[in-house]
């Protein structure tokens, strides 16, 4: 969820209305938004929008766009007419492994006021720290363009270099700025990991900016005298930089500005080709209209499916019986499957209106017997004392590891994870009961936790899903009889019979730690945590405890899900 203000009496000079707060709330909905509150005396409207995967909506020129296709003022997507213009941007070939893409436009005879300026640094903050992730993906720039010369240089530079960074009046070689500036300090571990620094430069060597930090204080400040901008977006993805720029343009266009393309230039080392940006490329996606009358429950005709996707600002391109080709616009990134184009249909019908369907099939809801199985251990284990906690079935790895002096990475990993925080799909649950309580060494202790979760488990390429119990003790004098006595009791009123196996496990003290055995098969591991353990998770009291694999116990129903 992202949040926006905006001016009501703006927005309602905008649309060419007179709507109230309730009726504005009511048109919103179709752009996924709801007026969370209005500030009368600052004329400030304080928007939610109901979903991170449209940054076009994140501005209300967006939201103005899907409200006019909803009045059917405008409807299909909004055509941006490209002009070409001679400037040009040249990719140093040394930024290939660090920040490689760029994209830019400029944007000619645009009326900028003091809230259009701050509409387009809310929109580009808002995409730089959530599409953007935190401008490590993508980072946007806006220039005076009277003061740039073509061709523009995108290269890196030593770090000596100084330029004025905006809100500065004396220069600064680079260094300093991240080590001074506000922007530095936030995103100066980005350029820090790059082992070097980029810079755009004008042709006649003036500084726009060093990105993705911060614009310089002379070509980077857009004021309400600026009547010709240019607008980039660097990256490293190269479709990120694109997206951000399209989305950028079309609210541009909604604001008046003429729009021009910019040519860039790229190494071999890079992409070895020439690219004109914007692109404005529509993509495809076809649906069958059986199958979205019968997800709705809708007996819909072509046409009329034509008429409202063209409310929700979208294109049909060819009509083939029941198969209807859609064009989706440029700005949108979350067109992925023909249920979103249904959710398109629904909102575009208005949910309102649709009526309910009647149900066919009378049934009973219950609980699965593995969920069942569960939860008898869930039971006895609160019967103990302990307090059941629920953590990330997604972590960072070096919980799994470092945290806990185990040096293998035997589990899944998320190969575009949004943070390394979530990075890996957990192969055990311990590891993130320590984690839990070196993060509660203020609380009173005894501390007695424990979790009945899934953890997903690799070997040789292929992957399960299982239910594992864990328990952890913390106190001043616990130590293996603690933890062996829980687990005992647990095995006795789920009437398994166990042996333990004396072993050396990193995470647990040698000599102070068994595998559990059950029917011959090693199913968990109980002991003492290791000082080393402790130590590196800033726990300062004595910690037992054990983790046992579900599946393996004969009376439980519990069972292994493979993936693949």
């Amino acid at each position: 969820m992202v949040t926006i203000k905006a001016s009501y009496t703006k927005m309602l000079k905008t649309l060419g209305k007179n709507l109230s707060i309730e009726e504005l709330d009511r048109l919103l909905s179709f752009a996924k938004s709801e007026i969370d509150e209005y500030v009368e005396e600052e004329d400030m409207l304080v928007i939610d929008v109901k979903t991170s995967n449209r940054p076009d909506l994140w501005i209300p020129e967006g939201m103005i766009r899907e409200i006019k296709g909803i009045w059917g003022e405008e409807k299909g997507i909004p055509k941006l007419e490209l002009k070409e213009s001679d400037y040009k941007v040249i990719v140093d070939p040394k930024l290939s492994k660090s920040r490689p893409f760029i994209a830019c436009a400029i944007a000619k005879n645009v009326t900028l006021t003091d809230y259009n300026i701050k509409q387009l640094m809310q929109l580009s903050e808002k995409i730089d720290h959530s599409y953007g992730r935190r401008r490590k993906r993508s980072s946007i720039g806006m220039y005076n363009l009277s003061m740039i010369k073509s061709p523009i240089q995108y290269k890196v530079i030593d770090k000596n270099h100084k330029f004025i960074p905006l809100g500065y009046t004396e220069p600064q070689d680079l260094e300093t700025i991240l080590e001074t500036h506000e922007k530095g300090k936030e995103f100066g571990y980005i350029v820090k990991s790059y082992g070097h620094y980029p810079i755009l430069l004008s042709a006649d060597g003036l500084t726009l900016s060093m990105p993705p930090i911060i614009n310089s204080n002379d070509v980077g400040r857009v004021t309400e005298e600026t009547t010709d901008m240019l607008i980039e977006v660097t990256g490293t993805h190269l479709c990120t930089v694109h997206v951000v720029l399209n989305i950028l343009c079309q609210t541009l266009a909604d604001l008046g500005a003429e729009l021009y393309n910019v040519t860039i230039e790229y190494p071999k080392e890079i992409l070895d080709k020439t690219i004109v940006t914007p692109t404005i490329e529509y993509e495809e996606i076809e649906i069958n209209l059986k199958e979205i009358n019968k997800y709705l429950g809708t007996k819909l005709k072509p046409k009329k499916v034509e008429e409202v996707l063209n409310k929700r600002r979208f294109d049909v391109k060819k009509i083939d019986k029941d198969m209807i080709t859609v064009l989706i616009p440029p700005y949108r990134t979350d067109i992925l499957h023909w249920v979103d184009i249904a959710e398109e249909i629904a909102i575009g019908l208005d949910y309102n209106k649709m009526g309910p369907t009647k149900w066919k099939v009378l049934t009973t809801g219950g609980l699965l017997p593995e969920t069942e199985s569960e939860n008898i251990v869930r039971d006895i284990l609160v019967g103990t004392g302990a307090i059941e906690v629920i953590t990330n079935t997604l972590t960072d790895p070096d919980i799994l590891t470092i945290k806990v002096n185990i040096e293998e990475d035997n589990f899944v990993k998320i190969s575009n994870p949004v943070s390394k925080n979530y990075s890996v799909i957990r192969n055990s649950i311990f590891p993130n009961l320590i984690n839990i309580l070196s993060k509660n060494t203020h609380e009173t202790y005894p501390q007695v936790i424990f979790e009945v979760g899934e953890i997903v488990k690799l070997d040789k390429g292929r992957t399960w899903t299982q239910t594992n119990a864990a328990y952890m003790l913390a106190d001043t004098e616990t130590s293996f009889e603690d933890a062996h006595k829980v687990l005992d009791q647990m095995m006795r009123l789920l009437e398994t019979n166990y042996n333990l196996i004396e072993t050396e496990h990193p995470s647990f003290i040698r000599g102070r730690s068994a595998e559990i055995e059950i029917e011959g098969k090693i199913c968990g591991i109980i002991g003492e945590v290791n000082p080393e353990v402790l130590e590196k998770n800033q726990i300062w009291m004595p910690t037992v405890g054990f983790e046992i694999e579900l599946p393996l116990i004969p009376s439980l129903e519990c069972k292994k899900k493979y993936t693949y």
